[in-house]
């Protein structure tokens, strides 16, 4: 569909370059990258709160969603007024890992203060990471493109518009959810490289310089990614 190609490659330019340049995105990454690193230390709480994130021993689901989204809270508001963006960041970083956790977690049913913590240690392991990375990424894109679209393609519905029917933006968002899916696996597979090399080259920790760079490199990633497939669809 060359509307959303076209839609796609336009959105990209403008939505990477406003994610890159805010304080929430580059939080949110580094707060990716800690969670992991938790994973394999003596005692990963401590080093949760370390970088702001706290949790009580017997911690739940909605504690670990808490306690990230009260982190970005603190990093953000000290620095200034928390944007749209970050709002987005923050919603997909939260989503990616609620999504990570759930399958080793007792569903609906309380657990005892190892469950958590024997979740979060996979959040440690070279592939894991990837997936995690590639969620984050996969929401935080498809969400960003759509805030930088719905200020066109909301006025775009209706007899001789852009989109005749509902139902035609309906197939139009659903392409865009196909494309951030496909190029969000070349960020996975980057990630869990990045991780690994990393993680052992500085000692079991990953700087937040490490961290930044990351950001910057994958979201570059994704955005190169999005538009050659943006493009091929076009074809």
């Amino acid at each position: 569909m060359s509307q959303v190609a076209n839609a796609t490659i336009t959105a990209a330019e403008k939505a990477f370059s406003f994610v890159m340049d805010d304080k929430g995105y580059t939080e949110a990454v580094w707060l990716m990258t800690q969670l992991a690193i938790a994973a394999k230390k003596d005692d990963p709480y401590a080093h949760l709160r370390s970088v702001g994130i706290s949790l009580p021993d017997d911690a739940t689901l909605s504690d670990v969603t808490v306690g990230i989204s009260d982190a970005l809270d603190r990093a953000v508001d000290s620095s200034y007024r928390r944007s749209d963006l970050a709002e987005i960041s923050g919603r997909a970083l939260i989503s990616a890992v609620a999504d990570a956790l759930q399958p080793h977690l007792n569903g609906l049913f309380p657990n005892d203060k190892d469950t958590m913590r024997a979740a979060l240690s996979n959040l440690g392991k070279q592939k894991e990471f990837g997936d995690l990375s590639r969620s984050f990424f996969d929401r935080l894109t498809n969400e960003s493109l759509q805030y930088f679209l719905s200020k066109t393609l909301s006025t775009q519905v209706g007899e001789g518009m852009r989109f005749a029917t509902m139902n035609q933006k309906a197939q139009f968002d659903h392409a865009l959810d196909t494309h951030t899916r496909e190029a969000s696996l070349i960020v996975r597979d980057f990630s869990s490289e990045w991780f690994s090399k990393h993680r052992h080259k500085e000692g079991g920790d990953i700087s937040r310089k490490s961290s930044d760079g990351f950001a910057g490199y994958a979201l570059k990633k994704m955005k190169d990614e999005l538009k050659l497939g943006a493009r091929t669809s076009a074809n």
